[in-house]
């Protein structure tokens, strides 16, 4: 862990300390940690509700039965075809992952 030695103080109107504060909430990360990351350049995501990650689930369940029908095929070509399948939903699911929660460096 970085030593952090000098401390900013900083004067917010009731308004803007609400407002940080609830900023900092929705992205799951205190105040402190909020700042640093608007110093350094990124700004933070807002964390999705429950319904994305219910469909992120589902995506993930639908790959892992696509898997399940690879295995259970005869033909080597199909197990192949199957299984790139399970890869391309894997992959858009990771996709959407990494634009919705991965915090964006500004430009």
């Amino acid at each position: 862990m970085r030593e952090r030695r000098f401390r900013v103080p900083l004067y917010f109107t009731a308004e803007e300390k609400a407002d940080l504060h609830s900023k900092a909430e929705a992205a799951c990360m205190n105040y402190n940690r909020f700042i640093r990351m608007l110093i350094a350049g990124y700004d933070p995501v807002v964390i999705p509700d429950d319904i994305f990650y219910e469909s992120m689930e589902m995506i993930r369940q639908f790959a892992d039965k696509i898997d399940e029908v690879a295995i259970k095929a005869d033909n080597s070509a199909d197990v192949v075809a199957i299984m790139a399948e399970a890869r391309k939903w894997r992959s858009f699911q990771n996709e959407i992952e990494k634009e919705l929660l991965r915090p964006k460096k500004r430009r």
